[in-house]
């Protein structure tokens, strides 16, 4: 298995808390730049740990009791099986 720095590890802890999302909104939210956010999501995605969102409507949590339906206009990512369970044996 490959070994992940602090940053992947956040951004995989992200997506965990925030659903799918797309790599601006990950760059603001972790105050970093843009092109770390598309490199990490590159890399998580062609680890397995990351998947594209394939439908043209996404739920998008705002905070955690709400969630919003709307159209993407972006490339959005979500954490796929392995990467949920990589995060819970993190957690525990």
């Amino acid at each position: 298995m490959c070994k992940l720095n602090d940053l992947e590890i956040k951004v995989l802890k992200y997506h965990k808390q925030k659903g799918c999302d797309y790599s601006k909104s990950l760059a603001r939210a972790l105050n970093i730049k843009l092109c770390e956010a598309f490199a990490v999501h590159k890399k998580l995605l062609s680890l397995g740990y990351l998947e594209k969102v394939s439908s043209r409507l996404t739920k998008y949590q705002v905070n955690t009791k709400t969630k919003i339906v709307k159209h993407r206009n972006h490339t959005y990512y979500q954490l796929t099986q392995k990467g949920k369970q990589f995060v819970k044996d993190l957690i525990s």
